[in-house]
């Protein structure tokens, strides 16, 4: 890539969405033009952009996959929230690796828009063993048997492993979201903190009044704000019960909730009614930009609540306190860095309830503390949240990806995996003199290792055997084959590549040692979607006290964190000359590589308690 960047392609929903990252990217993409040419990717049915730079070449998805080629050499920008308007991107996402900005490190719903949302039980469980393994799966299991689905999956179970798996570099808003990403083994993540919109500069506060009665608020009330959508988490109740009590000790006031409700999860109707507060409280519905900005500068206090939070950096409140608005706020996550000046932070613990009252009581009493808490926040804004800063920062970023095409200027993205035709393995082992003194296994008789993976791993004690079946059957390149010792497979070694399939050898008396832990250092070893086909052979357990069933053996795989897509029990050819006692029994297994997360004990293991631990190739050792 050239050290000056003259092209990028960002995936995003646009204005008029009402959408805060559409509004994001609207506000970053004139500072963009001023350098680089921008393609804006969005979805087949979005509404026609407005308010967006005319240089900005609008691409509708249809277009984009039509013409993929054009853009394959072109850096990709992917904008990924926990809402409907983001699901579009995410096939090209988990298919062509780029810069990755997360503003939800709780991608939950997005992912259940994917499958669950749509009756596909089965798409979400499998997404649950990607994102947590064999716990995953079990609660995957229990959603589909008996309906099963905690209150709280949706706020515990951030379902975000995916999208950090496929993003060669990562940008997040918090240090809290980039040392939670940084904990899956992800090194490529930069802190870009959320910029204040340029917009605030045209509204002044000196115009409060004017603003007032242009939205129909009250002149001579006080005036509390929450903004955003109207949703559980923002914890409306706790801030009703709050306001209800200070109305019963004679304070004056309107509580604007300034956004969109969300009835199918939120009744906030209903806790305005039980609090008493019908005259208090007005519900503005969606505002557009210029409504939004006026209602901010209208207010004398704004309450912004996250609990629990999903890792999300408010745009909302960064507005407010760019315009110099004093703010409450529930001291968690991204919150939790805010200057202890610059906002009124409350702890959640059991005193919540009281501390939120008594803090808006306080703030309600004390202008001059409003002031000086608005003034702080106005000027941490402008010197942390510029938005020149910012961009440039992502401009940086993209500068650092790789160049993701070929030596032919092919699209380097995930392929389909293909596998040969039955009939060309059985001419080939027609044609292939003594064949059977080649190999006498019988994984690629039966069909299951694909022909157009980048690298294999070669787990044999008849490397030139396996490989020469790879190269002349699979034609797969001797660069392409890489042996590996079984004794090397350690999951408590730090590796440093990974290989996008393997084939495995080895003898039960031989796995039969540990192999829990052997199949949890295989797991470190495959990149995910990798397909393993391991060569299981029964030869010297018959008389031996070996108690490790195919049962078992599946589990311990599945808690590596593989899917089991085929078994075949062998032996595939029997000869009738061969004395029974020369008999070798073969179980082939072909597997697929779905989580890094992997269960050290699981059930049927007899070694204690379970423990789950995160295998990821970045990490330093495990075993420390």
């Amino acid at each position: 890539m050239d050290n000056k960047q003259t092209e990028v392609v960002i995936f995003c929903p646009l204005p008029p969405k009402p959408n805060g990252i559409a509004d994001y990217l609207a506000e970053q993409l004139p500072y963009f033009c001023r350098e680089i040419k921008v393609n804006v990717v969005v979805e087949n049915s979005h509404p026609t952009p407005v308010g967006i730079p005319l240089s900005v070449s609008i691409v509708r998805l249809e277009q984009y996959l039509w013409g993929k080629e054009k853009f394959s050499k072109i850096p990709h920008i992917y904008h990924v929230g926990n809402n409907p308007d983001t699901t579009y991107m995410l096939p090209v996402l988990l298919s062509r690796p780029g810069l990755v900005v997360i503003h939800d490190l709780n991608l939950h719903y997005l992912i259940d828009l994917t499958n669950l949302s749509k009756g596909d039980k089965d798409g979400y469980t499998l997404a649950l063993f990607n994102n947590y393994g064999e716990a995953g799966a079990r609660l995957g299991s229990q959603l589909k048997k008996f309906g099963w689905k905690g209150q709280f999956m949706p706020h515990e179970l951030m379902m975000n492993a995916s999208i950090v798996n496929a993003a060669e570099r990562i940008i997040v808003h918090s240090e809290y979201s980039a040392n939670k990403i940084r904990a899956l083994g992800h090194t490529n993540v930069k802190v870009v903190p959320h910029h204040l919109s340029p917009a605030v500069r045209q509204y002044q506060t000196k115009l409060k009044m004017r603003y007032r009665g242009e939205q129909g608020i009250p002149g001579d009330k006080f005036v509390i704000t929450s903004l955003g959508f109207i949703a559980k988490a923002k914890q409306i109740k706790a801030v009703l019960t709050a306001l209800m009590e200070l109305k019963q000790k004679g304070y004056d006031f309107v509580y604007i909730l300034a956004g969109q409700c969300k009835p199918h999860e939120y009744d906030v109707y209903q806790d305005i009614a039980d609090s008493g507060l019908q005259e208090n409280v007005l519900i503005t519905g969606f505002l557009e930009e210029d409504q939004f900005f006026k209602h901010l500068v209208a207010s004398d206090l704004i309450i912004n609540l996250r609990y629990p939070s999903g890792g999300e950096t408010s745009g909302t409140l960064t507005r407010a306190m760019g315009m110099g608005l004093c703010c409450i706020v529930v001291d968690i996550g991204p919150f939790s860095e805010l200057p202890n000046d610059c906002a009124v932070k409350l702890v959640w613990n059991s005193d919540f309830a009281e501390a939120l009252q008594e803090s808006i009581k306080q703030l309600m009493d004390n202008p001059q503390k409003r002031t000086m808490i608005g003034l702080n926040a106005k000027k941490w804004t402008a010197a942390n949240q510029n938005i020149n800063l910012t961009t440039t920062a992502y401009m940086e970023e993209t500068l650092l990806l790789r160049e993701h095409t070929s030596p032919k200027g092919e699209i380097q993205e995930y392929r389909f995996i293909k596998y040969l035709k039955q009939e060309d393995i059985l001419r080939w082992q027609e044609e292939t003199e003594n064949v059977h003194n080649i190999h006498d296994r019988y994984w690629w008789k039966v069909n299951l290792f694909p022909i157009n993976n980048d690298s294999v791993a070669l787990v044999s004690e008849h490397f030139e055997r396996t490989s020469f079946v790879l190269s002349n059957l699979y034609n797969y390149a001797t660069d392409q084959l890489t042996k590996i010792e079984f004794n090397d497979i350690d999951y408590s070694k730090k590796i440093n590549n990974l290989y996008s399939s393997a084939v495995v050898e080895v003898s039960l008396s031989l796995l039969a040692e540990d192999p829990v832990k052997w199949l949890a250092g295989l797991n470190k070893l495959i990149a995910l979607s990798g397909v393993v086909v391991i060569s299981l052979v029964l030869d010297d357990t018959k008389n031996s006290d070996i108690s490790l069933t195919r049962k078992h053996i599946e589990e311990y795989m599945s808690a590596a964190g593989f899917t089991i897509e085929k078994v075949i029990p062998g032996p595939l050819d029997i000869d009738m000359s061969m004395p029974n006692d020369k008999l070798e029994e073969e179980w082939v297994f072909k597997l697929i590589k779905r989580s890094w997360m992997v269960n050290l004990n699981p059930p049927s293991y007899e070694n204690g308690m379970s423990e789950l631990l995160w295998l990821y190739s970045g990490l330093s050792d495990q075993s420390e």
